[in-house]
């Protein structure tokens, strides 16, 4: 899987800078160095738009609502970021070990990379074309290919070397299964609105700890010229002389030959036999007169294969059969029907019509829609490949305007206004195109861009029009904001505070709810995932440790909109489990350690790690 990702941006490579771009283009942009090796914006952008189209095909229009949410991508960068250096300090650790992958193994990973072939095939040429045009010579991208395979024997290790046991299985389940009796009451944070008093001193502090949210991301607005064969096919009209006189060109296409299985009883002789002739003869009377032929056939016949299935012999393929017994066969038009005696090379055959599926050919009204989308795709895809060398040829010798280019290929120019890296159009978000925009050299130049693939029979030029620094809002554009967050952290504090000194007075939850005047919420017997009761609550309920008998264990947790719960547990009550644990569930509990074991793994390396983050609007601290 990596090193698909690995020949993505290798592909994307290319897709940013061209040839030109490797002559002319500064140092590619840095967005973490992990001990001394570098993660380019590249390999970043790339992973981002992958997250982007997994989480797009997930969620569908409700990715588009997060995605609306500036905190909420910055996140969402700043994850994507992380998984990359996890994968690189797995890459080094796996260097560490020693770890190495054989000659044919990095061959057979390369070889059956989807981008390297050729309808289905792997295309040696394709190969060396996209490595050319990238930059890499097949040795180095063969080195890269290498470390990759040799990170997943690092994780191949880690999760084939752990097994389960019966008693962790009865152990987990009876933990799973547990339940608990829990009694809260909820302390709201807006009853302590009064007390508030922000100060100034406050909102400046807030507003310097949280600046990296009130920093506008980089942007552009960029005016682009699309070709696509798709959009070219719905302008090309197809007469109907032209499905008619491609339908009777192409009728095998769009019919079946007929089908015949066929059985068989034979006299085995490779010569001239009438003693066996005769005896054949007198098969095909019994036959004619009602004799079962399957039984014969197991009784008389020399193929003892066919003669064990009743003689069958399957499917008859033209040329596999002796020439005299296929003619025939090929005679016999109605299931049953027999032939005469007929004289092969290897004996004698009395042969039965077991199934006849006759010929079919689909009429040209069935047809005729399929026919005109072929011949429009095939005249599109012509007339794509002629456009997109007039579309390169204009632009680039008009590079300072679209209009010409737009013009030599029968299409309008597209305009977009200001986005981002984040909310950048559907169509402009691949990473080719995106590293291509927020390129510095190609912001300064504000000329046409080369023309950018984005599928085979899709592509696009592109050129900056506006251009947009990041920078950061001073406090007095996002003092609302800023009095807002501040205001309900003041009273999530309020609230804890008020919450901590009820505890201390280590009373019951019933004079507590009397002193805070609330209702308390009880909830028995509830279990561990599921139920009606809050995740947050639960979740600290059962993180509580089991009160002793007739006492209980009394502690709060303060919720997500600062409100502050007082959780009471009672009772627990431990699930009896005494069945014995199957195959899948101990390779379940296996597959958990492995990852437990993984991310300790990950965590050690991260300690021991000089990690340095570079990219803007992430939640982690620049430097570890």
């Amino acid at each position: 899987m990596t090193a698909k990702i690995i020949l993505g941006l290798v592909i994307l490579t290319f897709a940013l800078a061209g040839v030109g771009g490797y002559l002319s283009s500064p140092r590619e942009a840095i967005v973490a160095v992990v001990n001394g090796e570098e993660i380019s914006q590249a390999r970043f952008e790339q992973a981002l738009q992958s997250e982007r189209s997994r989480m797009q095909q997930q969620f569908g229009e409700m990715y588009d609502m997060l995605a609306a949410d500036p905190g909420y991508m910055a996140n969402f960068r700043s994850e994507v970021l992380e998984r990359l250096i996890d994968d690189t300090l797995q890459k080094q650790f796996a260097r560490r070990l020693g770890l190495r992958v054989g000659d044919d193994q990095v061959r057979a990973a390369v070889v059956n990379l989807p981008d390297f072939q050729v309808d289905g095939v792997f295309n040696n040429d394709r190969f060396i074309a996209i490595l050319r045009q990238a930059g890499y010579q097949p040795a180095e991208f063969r080195e890269l290919i290498r470390e990759d395979l040799s990170g997943s024997q690092l994780m191949q290790g880690l999760l084939g070397s752990e097994f389960g046991l019966a008693g962790e299985i009865n152990q987990l389940l009876a933990l799973q299964q547990q339940t608990r009796d829990i009694r809260y009451l909820t302390i709201p944070a807006e009853r302590f609105r009064s007390q508030l008093n922000l100060s100034e001193e406050q909102i400046q502090s807030y507003y310097q700890q949280q600046i990296a949210r009130f920093m506008t991301p980089e942007q552009v607005a960029v005016e682009y010229v699309e070709l696509s064969a798709a959009a070219l096919a719905a302008d090309i009209e197809v007469t109907e002389q032209q499905v008619a006189d491609y339908y009777q060109a192409n009728q095998a296409r769009f019919g079946s030959a007929e089908q015949r299985e066929v059985a068989h009883i034979m006299l085995e002789s490779e010569q001239d036999d009438s003693a066996l002739e005769q005896q054949a003869q007198a098969l095909l009377a019994e036959l004619k007169a009602g004799a079962d032929f399957a039984a014969l056939a197991q009784q008389h016949s020399a193929d003892t294969f066919s003669a064990q299935n009743g003689g069958e012999l399957g499917p008859l393929v033209a040329g596999q059969m002796d020439a005299a017994f296929e003619a025939a066969a090929m005679a016999l038009a109605a299931e049953g029907e027999l032939s005469g005696v007929v004289r092969s090379e290897f004996g004698y055959h009395i042969i039965k019509l077991s199934k006849f599926t006759p010929a079919t050919t689909k009429t040209l009204a069935e047809v005729a829609t399929e026919i005109r989308n072929q011949l429009q795709a095939d005249q599109a895809t012509a007339l794509f490949y002629d456009l997109q060398q007039r579309l390169a040829q204009t632009a680039f010798e008009q590079p300072d305007n679209l209009e010409d280019a737009a013009e030599a290929i029968g299409v309008k120019v597209q305009h977009t206004t200001l986005f981002s890296r984040d909310t950048a159009p559907a169509l402009l978000a691949q990473p080719a195109v995106l590293s291509r925009l927020f390129n510095p050299t190609f912001i300064a130049e504000r000329l046409n861009s080369d023309v950018i693939e984005l599928a085979r029979d899709q592509v696009l030029v592109v050129r900056v029009k506006e251009h947009q620094v990041a920078r950061t809002l001073p406090l007095d554009e996002v003092r609302p904001e800023v009095e807002a967050a501040v205001q309900q952290q003041e009273l999530a504090r309020l609230t804890a505070a008020y919450a901590a000194e009820l505890l201390a007075a280590k009373t019951d939850l019933d004079s507590l709810a009397t002193q805070v005047a609330v209702t308390i919420n009880d909830h028995p017997a509830t279990p561990r995932f599921g139920g009606a009761l809050g995740t947050e609550i639960r979740t600290k309920a059962f993180a509580m440790p089991r009160p002793e008998s007739g006492a209980t264990s009394l502690d709060s947790v303060q919720l997500a909109n600062g409100d502050v719960a007082l959780v009471a547990v009672s009772a627990v009550t431990d699930a009896e489990i005494s069945s014995v644990p199957d195959a899948g569930q101990l390779e379940a509990i296996a597959r958990q350690q492995a990852e437990q074991n993984y991310q300790a793994l990950l965590a050690v390396l991260r300690a021991d790690a000089k990690i340095s983050r570079q990219l803007r609007n992430t939640t982690q601290p620049d430097d570890i």
